[in-house]
């Protein structure tokens, strides 16, 4: 597990650098549309990590592994604790399976 959390940070967090990859430099206009999008995703970020929402990173992280990531936590609590298992709790209020005849 821990082995897939780091090799899914160094994925994710490629566009953390200020330069871009090697491959985006052969038109103006594709690094330009690049930069924007990186600040846009960056921006989001921001936002989402201010209202201590899952980020964008986060968001792919979860969908990837299964379980509830969050990469801030490596920050308190170690890279260990980066995902957590998803607790699940049913409905309690349904009707669904009681014998109400129609």
């Amino acid at each position: 597990m821990k082995k897939i959390a780091i090799l899914s940070l160094l994925l994710l967090l490629n566009a953390c650098g200020a330069t871009a990859p090697a491959f985006l430099a052969t038109s103006a206009g594709t690094y330009s549309e690049y930069k924007v999008m990186s600040v846009i995703k960056t921006g989001t970020d921001f936002t989402l990590s201010l209202a201590d929402l899952p980020t964008t990173n986060d968001f792919v992280l979860s969908r990837i592994t299964g379980y509830e990531c969050k990469v801030s936590r490596a920050l308190k609590e170690g890279i260990e604790y980066i995902c957590k298992d998803v607790k699940i709790h049913p409905p309690t209020n349904t009707t669904i399976d009681k014998d109400v005849k129609k």
